[in-house]
């Protein structure tokens, strides 16, 4: 368990928060799935890159990020939506694109240390 959690991936917790927060806000603002989608898939194969061993952790925390986001975000009425459909099937459905996406990036990273 020590192993787990290093100190490069404590400081990089912050920066999957920020990301999954910028995920659900995507959601509120478009008008299909597919820009959220994209830019879940695109910040977590960076997080993937960054952390090609423990990308997954980041991972689930940017999963709860775009959870925590878009309750956060609905209960406060800061950002109406476009479509709270949309906004809603993006949150809910953001844990596929971002595990797949972050294994993509550990993936792709240790391929191109080879």
């Amino acid at each position: 368990m020590d192993k787990l959690f290093t100190p490069v991936l404590v400081r990089q917790l912050p920066l999957a928060i920020l990301s999954g927060l910028l995920v659900a806000a995507a959601g509120f603002v478009s008008e299909g799935v597919h820009l959220p989608f994209l830019i879940n898939i695109l910040f977590s194969m960076g997080l993937g890159w960054l952390q090609p061993r423990t990308g997954w952790v980041l991972a689930l925390v940017q999963v709860g990020a775009v959870l925590a986001g878009d309750f956060l975000i609905e209960a406060s009425d800061v950002l109406p939506p476009e479509h709270p459909d949309v906004a809603r099937f993006a949150a809910y459905l953001a844990a596929v694109p971002t595990l797949t996406g972050s294994f993509l990036g550990a993936f792709m990273k240790r391929a191109t240390q080879r």
